[in-house]
């Protein structure tokens, strides 16, 4: 992945007013957990959908994917612009034992706009991610990383972990949860 790439992309979202953030492994970037991310991943509000799709089909080339259960994601593009591949998702969500799970976009969930060369990138929560990565397959080594990562330095967006315990969620995401809040959860 090239950030020349993520900041053309900013730009673009940004020019069009359009609510969008990081997650995924840039998100694990920009917080020193990984050292290089393979592509992007970006979340989009609903009401942005359309626009987004019209800006990624200006500026990159849509490559086709199909939609793989556990993933509920009502929008799911995959572009490549420039150089990097770009997931977009809209209405994010994981099937898994106990029910579905939705990740929301809105104020709350961005929770820094991270200025980098003039560029605004808008961030999700390592909180939300954390989460998210326990209801994925393979995907523990993040879940590993993200726990060390918020035990080391600290929660610092308890509302999303009680946004998150008001979805359905297995016990152990659960546990996981209060293990880390303590009773701020």
């Amino acid at each position: 992945m090239k950030f020349d790439d993520l900041y053309y992309i900013a730009n673009e979202l940004n020019k069009e007013k359009v609510r969008w953030m990081i997650g995924s492994s840039v998100l694990l970037y920009f917080h020193g957990i990984v050292d290089s991310p393979n592509d992007i991943d970006i979340v989009i509000d609903e009401k942005d959908i359309m626009k987004v799709k019209d800006i990624f089909d200006k500026i990159g080339i849509e490559q086709r994917k199909e939609k793989k259960y556990p993933y509920l994601t009502e929008y799911f593009y995959t572009y490549i612009v420039r150089d990097t591949s770009v997931d977009i998702m809209c209405n994010f969500g994981l099937a898994h034992q106990c029910g579905d799970y939705r990740l929301k976009i809105d104020e709350a969930a961005i929770v820094e706009y991270r200025k980098i060369n003039d560029y605004i990138l808008p961030l999700s929560s390592l909180e939300d991610w954390y989460v998210l990565y326990q209801l994925m397959s393979g995907r523990e080594s993040k879940v590993n990383m993200i726990e060390e990562y918020l035990i080391s330095n600290g929660v610092n967006h308890y509302e999303l972990f009680d946004r998150a315990l008001t979805q359905p969620l297995p016990e152990a995401v659960v546990c996981n949860i209060k293990s880390l809040t303590g009773d701020k959860a």
